[in-house]
């Protein structure tokens, strides 16, 4: 009966999937032999082209038109896509507080594009820019489920608000995407937010079942003919000057050079060569205290390894939604360049393969860097294969090993049945995989699989899932924090838009993760409860919810290893409940709270988080979090503070300045990174890095430097 069941839920999905509109809405580009002035303004040539002007809000009125009139021009020559928009609005209300590149407009009025430039139906380019030139893009993928935000593209535009609203203008180099040459009809699909209202308006019509940036449902942007991308090769070399102390040593100078090659071997397909990799420009990780029994999970953020990320996304990982698909990442790249206390060690050289061939999505990449004195090889291979419109089957293959010095491969299948149409516009998918490690010295339990079934809705949301992870499997290049377990969850939740009281929407249900040793014997239970969550059209949130735990362990688990303060092994029940209130973040000043308490263990813990951010002008932001656990337990009492400070300086859209500063009470040490980027033009930019961390020696009332790097950048980028 259950094979039966299983298979109609395949079939369902399958055949769904298939599904078109019968009324896909197009626009035309349109040929200009003189390329528009890009400067903010939308001026005279632009009018060569017929405007889209029917905009229909996906929120909070769903099908109703765009309250402000929009008009979006698209021209191309041979080299470049230009989108002009002109977004009419009151000048005074326009929400505009971002100016760099690649911040959150989250909280901004903005305009996005997403181009679909294989007309697959499943895989995009995103671009956004806001009221004042801020630009941001990604990488979209699985139909919009995944979206790699760190991908930086070489484009460009300018945006100006004047007495009408405001105009932006986008430069797009052909060069920068990947093509099938002679396919003249794209995907394309547009969005304006007039945050004020919590409006998102979409052309074509969007309904509040598809995901935000869902490819399937984009119009067709035709008539691209004649167009190039040129030799298809990229050189981006780097140098990097600088100085290193570290305390009781002498100034440690630096110089040093490399870069990156990139060359698209076919239409679809990008090698990238990358030689003495730097990551001088990378963000620091934001402090995390841990109150678990298991490691963290820090996220990617070097831009070598983002690029084309979405590639090598696996099984129950591959979808950004699901909350326990992080349990099993048979590839994690956070693993490479770096040693087991996360910091920086040499990357000598790298080579990756990323892109599509027809329905095959391809991803393979090497590194080769340097813990010691000898070289450490890893390697990764995944392709998929498109069946249907979104659905794929696939692999994944890793060599090598991050966690210690024995051998490690790792192999593994999957596949994934989706939908966008299912009960004609719902969102529907069905996710197997299975994995086989092989490690030297150990043997058997080196298997782990998983299934999801997931129904991601406005009003109803459903995910059922099941996953094995063996005692023995041990993923070389992988993430996984808890081997050796049968993992069973399921989540329902409603929401609700009354229209009414000022709400937006109201959201409320409950799940449940069950899991087991391999013994079947229980080890963890979590039964999350949400009976109230409100999202107010002014912007405004609140929310009441808890969560029921029951944990078992067989030994003593260190909570607090700085006093000594342990939980004994044994079995323990408790209750949890939280209450969080946030302001709307696009005002000038905002701030979040959230208190959780109840019982944790042997004992009780109360967790407070405090959250402001502002906007002391437009070019200065202010932003301040601070973390408090008071902790009771009959091993010991203890208490741990996390302080984060942003101090950001926005010149204009291309200078900018940026300070983090945190500070943990745990290992009683400050970080200071102060971040300065001039980029003089797609490509071309100057970095400036201080990363510093201090202490506090027990008989000073003030803080010393114990180690402080400064780094100086140039990127060139020559493209041909």
């Amino acid at each position: 009966m259950r094979k039966n069941s299983l298979f109609k839920i395949f079939l369902i999905l399958h055949l769904a999937g298939r599904v078109f509109s019968a009324e896909l809405r197009s626009v035309q580009a349109v040929y200009t032999p003189t390329p528009p002035k890009i400067d903010g303004f939308i001026e005279e040539l632009w009018l060569s082209a017929s405007p889209i002007t029917d905009f229909y809000q996906r929120l909070p009125n769903t099908g109703e038109l765009v309250s402000e009139k929009t008009e979006v021009y698209v021209l191309y020559d041979r080299d470049y896509l230009y989108i002009g928009f002109r977004c009419y609005d009151e000048p005074r209300r326009i929400t505009a507080k971002e100016l760099a590149r690649d911040v959150s407009l989250g909280e901004d009025d903005r305009v996005q594009l997403i181009i679909d430039t294989f007309h697959d139906r499943r895989n995009a380019y995103w671009f956004q820019v806001g009221p004042r030139g801020s630009i941001g893009d990604a990488l979209v993928s699985e139909n919009g489920l995944a979206f790699n935000k760190e991908w930086d593209g070489l484009w460009d535009a300018r945006a100006t608000i004047h007495d009408q609203g405001w105009d932006a203008e986008l430069i797009i180099p052909f060069k920068t995407l990947n093509f099938k040459p002679g396919l003249e009809t794209w995907g394309l699909k547009i969005i304006r937010h007039i945050r004020r209202r919590l409006e998102s308006a979409y052309w074509p019509e969007a309904n509040l079942d598809t995901y935000t940036f869902q490819v399937s449902d984009a119009g067709m942007l035709t008539g691209l003919e004649g167009i190039t991308k040129g030799i298809g090769i990229d050189v981006r070399p780097y140098a990097i000057t600088g100085l290193e102390h570290h305390y009781g040593q002498r100034n440690k100078g630096q110089l040093n050079m490399g870069g990156d090659v990139f060359y698209r071997l076919t239409p679809g397909i990008k090698a990238a060569l990358t030689i003495n990799t730097d990551f001088a420009q990378t963000e620091v990780d934001s402090r995390q205290i841990n109150l678990t029994r298991f490691n963290l999970l820090f996220p990617e953020k070097r831009g070598f390894f983002l690029d084309g990320a979405n590639y090598f996304n696996f099984g129950n990982n591959a979808d950004a939604a699901n909350p326990y698909g992080k349990r099993n990442i048979p590839f994690f790249s956070r693993r490479v360049g770096l040693d087991d206390n996360r910091e920086p060690i040499p990357i000598v050289w790298g080579l990756k393969f990323t892109g599509q061939a027809g329905r095959w999505n391809i991803g393979a990449q090497h590194m080769a860097d340097k813990p010691g004195d000898n070289l450490r090889n890893l390697s990764v291979g995944r392709v998929t294969y498109n069946l249907g419109v979104q659905s794929y089957v696939g692999m994944i293959a890793t060599n090598g090993n991050t966690l210690d010095s024995t051998g490690n491969q790792t192999l593994g299948f999957d596949f994934r049945l989706a939908t966008s149409s299912f009960q004609g516009n719902k969102n529907a998918a069905f996710s197997a995989h299975v994995l086989k490690s092989n490690t030297e010295g150990l043997g058997g339990n080196d298997m782990a699989y998983g299934l999801d079934l997931s129904y991601p809705n406005d009003f109803l949301r459903l995910r059922l899932g099941h996953q094995m992870i063996g005692d023995n499997y041990r993923p070389g290049i992988g993430f996984v924090p808890r081997p050796g377990i049968r993992d069973y969850y399921g989540e329902n939740y409603f929401g609700l838009r009354p229209k009414k009281w000022g709400l937006l929407r109201v959201e409320t249900g409950a799940g449940i993760n069950y899991i087991t040793g391999l013994d079947n014997e229980l080890q963890t239970r979590r039964i999350p409860v949400t009976p109230l969550g409100l999202e107010f059209r002014s912007g405004e949130r609140a929310a009441f919810s808890g969560y029921h735990e029951i944990d078992r362990f067989e030994e003593d688990f260190a909570i607090f290893p700085k006093d000594s303060i342990f939980i004994p092994a044994g079995e323990y029940q408790y209750w949890r409940n939280m209450v969080l209130v946030q302001s709307a973040l696009r005002r000038n000043l905002w701030g979040s709270v959230s208190y959780s308490w109840g019982a944790f263990y042997d004992g009780h813990r109360q967790e407070i988080t405090l959250r402001t951010g502002y906007k002391v002008a437009v070019p200065i932001f202010i932003g301040v979090e601070y973390e408090l656990n008071r902790v009771y337990l009959e091993g010991g009492d203890f208490s741990t503070s996390l302080y984060r400070l942003n101090a950001d300086i926005l010149f204009n859209p291309r200078i900018t300045l940026t300070s983090f500063i945190q500070y943990d009470d745990v290992s009683e040490t400050m970080g200071w990174q102060s971040r300065f980027r001039w980029i003089l033009q797609p490509g071309n930019e100057v970095l400036l890095v201080w990363n510093s961390s201090l202490y506090e020696p027990a008989a000073s009332d003030r803080f010393m430097i114990a180690d402080h790097i400064t780094r100086l950048k140039l990127n060139y980028n020559l493209r041909f």
